[in-house]
Parts: C-alpha cells; structure tokens; sequence
C-alpha cells in the first residue's frame, strides 16, 4: 500500500524481494493472466512464432539489463516466475505439454514491458 516505500534504503536482499513478490501473485484470487486469457495467449503466441520470429527484437526489462550482474535474462526471470503469473491447472495434459509455452508468453511480456504494459 506504500507507493512510496524505498526497497534500496531497507535492507532486504534481492530474494526477500522476490520471494514477497511471487508470494503477492499466488494469493491473487486469479492469477496475473487470467485463466481466461491463457488460451488465447497460447494460440497467439503459436501464430507469432509462425508469422514472425525474428521482426521484434527484445528490449530489455531493467532487471534483464543488467543480467551480467544479477544473471537474471528475460529467460530466467520468465523461468521463475510464469508459475506463479498463469499458475496452469496441470491436471489437464494440456497444460503439461504447454508449459514451455506458457514459460515463453511471459518471457515475451519482460521482453516487450514498455509494448504491454
């Protein structure tokens, strides 16, 4: 509730930080993408690796800039948190055989931050 809260001047560490932050996600009622939503994603992103792999090239997100010193690249970022951001019902073979999928749409979304959001 503190939008002005100064993480730098607290002394937490970066995985207190993300910890809280995956934490804050899975106790949404619904997760950041909407089940809803989750199809679509996945059909638009089998239409975006047909039509154009390579026409958007990726802009960092500010923590993915700086990778060499955090080693957090869009990839891994988007490794550990698409769990928590689409939390998949695995109980349906569907989701199972699409979590590289749902692991790449939120790696695009850090890739395209200043685009989506």
């Amino acid at each position: 509730a503190d939008h002005g809260l100064d993480l730098a001047e607290k002394d937490f560490t970066v995985n207190t930080v993300a910890g809280a932050m995956k934490s804050f996600f899975s106790e949404l009622p619904e997760p950041l993408v909407p089940y809803t939503m989750q199809v679509e994603l996945v059909e638009a992103h089998s239409e975006y690796t047909r039509r154009v792999p390579t026409l958007l090239l990726p802009q960092p997100s500010p923590v993915s800039h700086n990778h060499r010193v955090n080693l957090m690249t869009s990839e891994n970022l988007s490794i550990c948190f698409w769990p928590t951001l689409m939390r998949p019902d695995f109980s349906t073979m569907d989701a199972l055989t699409a979590t590289r999928t749902y692991q790449t749409i939120i790696e695009l979304f850090i890739q395209q931050c200043p685009f989506f959001f």
